[in-house]
């Protein structure tokens, strides 16, 4: 299974992957900020090219794969290799907007990431494309990202099997109280049969 921790900044995205990491035994864990993305580009080949290959190659070993990132589920499902997974899960790790400009106010280093409307802007579309995979994909959808099939699910619409996204808001929660609602989401989803399997050929047109 490849669990994606989906969030936009300060929704405490690297502080929970750190945390599952020593909590989940057999599962590789990772944040995406161990890599260096400046663009949309960037973090899609990224996720392609180093993410997807090391959760196939944790996949042959009999391992889960997790992993915390800027990306929403659709950059992973039109990512080229996404098919090859023998499952997909996605939550949104999400706070409120005072709370995330207060986390992000009290961060070190982040001198090139300065905190403005778009980041809250961010927030707000991932909240949205949560629930409605229709909601303004112009955000993502790249047509000139070398591989990538958008086609896959930009056509779903609300309510399908395909599109279910946990939303976990972390806003007034401690660490470990967040730590282990994710945890429950884990459990929960791995005990079911995953819609988004190279099984179910979730990316075909009869399956809905």
């Amino acid at each position: 299974m490849f669990f994606l921790i989906s969030g936009a900044a300060a929704s405490g995205k690297s502080t929970m992957a750190r945390l599952l990491k020593e909590q989940l035994h057999n599962v590789e864990c990772h944040d995406y900020d161990e890599r260096t993305a400046a663009t949309a580009f960037d973090r899609c080949r990224i996720l392609e090219d180093e993410w997807i290959r090391e959760a196939l190659a944790a996949q042959s070993e009999g391992k889960d794969f997790l992993l915390s990132t800027h990306s929403p589920l659709g950059e992973l499902l039109a990512a080229p290799s996404a098919v090859c997974l023998d499952g997909i899960s996605c939550c949104l790790l999400d706070c409120h907007d005072f709370e995330r400009v207060r986390r992000y106010r009290g961060r070190p280093g982040l001198e090139d990431w300065p905190l403005s409307q778009g980041t809250l802007s961010w927030a707000s579309w991932m909240r949205l494309l949560a629930s409605d995979p229709q909601w303004e994909q112009h955000v993502i959808v790249n047509s000139s990202q070398p591989g990538f099939e958008w086609k896959r699910w930009t056509n779903w619409a609300g309510g399908d099997k395909r599109w279910r996204i946990g939303i976990i808001d972390s806003t007034d929660r401690a660490k470990e109280e967040t730590l282990a609602l994710l945890l429950d989401w884990i459990i929960r989803v791995k005990d079911k049969e995953s819609a988004l399997s190279a099984k179910t050929r979730w990316w075909s047109e009869d399956n809905r």
